[in-house]
């Protein structure tokens, strides 16, 4: 058992379960996953567990800032942990997903002064087309 998702989960007064943590490390390990993907590999450890388990357990993860959704155009919602502000980028013809760890410092900084806006977060996808795709093109 990941002892910082314990911390994490205690620090939010939420119940400490071995399904919790399963999911939390198998996003962990993982990056970004659907909820159909959390699904099937927690359901390898914990088999009696049902879909609106984990739906509910996402949305309660995701209110205490535990897990953070992640929006790509064409894709199923995506969650991750929810830790350092960054941007993603996700290639149009594969689907790959990844993180691009960029100061937002700038954006966020510019956002506010032409919006008025407080921004307190940042969540972004950029589309293009990875490397490897771009290879067999």
């Amino acid at each position: 058992m990941d002892i910082q998702f314990v911390k994490d989960l205690k620090a939010k007064n939420l119940k400490v379960t071995p399904q919790r943590v399963a999911m939390l490390n198998e996003i962990k390990e993982n990056g970004h996953m659907d909820v159909d993907e959390i699904y099937l590999k927690i359901k390898e450890f914990y088999p009696s567990i049902s879909l609106a388990t984990i739906y509910k357990n996402i949305i309660t993860l995701c209110e205490a800032n535990i897990l953070r959704e992640v929006k790509a155009p064409t894709q199923k919602q995506k969650y991750e942990l929810a830790c350092d502000k960054h941007i993603h980028v996700v290639c149009e013809k594969c689907g790959k997903l990844e993180d691009l760890k960029i100061d937002t410092k700038k954006l966020e900084k510019l956002t506010a002064t032409k919006s008025g806006y407080k921004i307190y977060d940042v969540s972004a996808v950029l589309i293009g087309i990875c490397p490897k795709c771009s290879e067999s093109m």
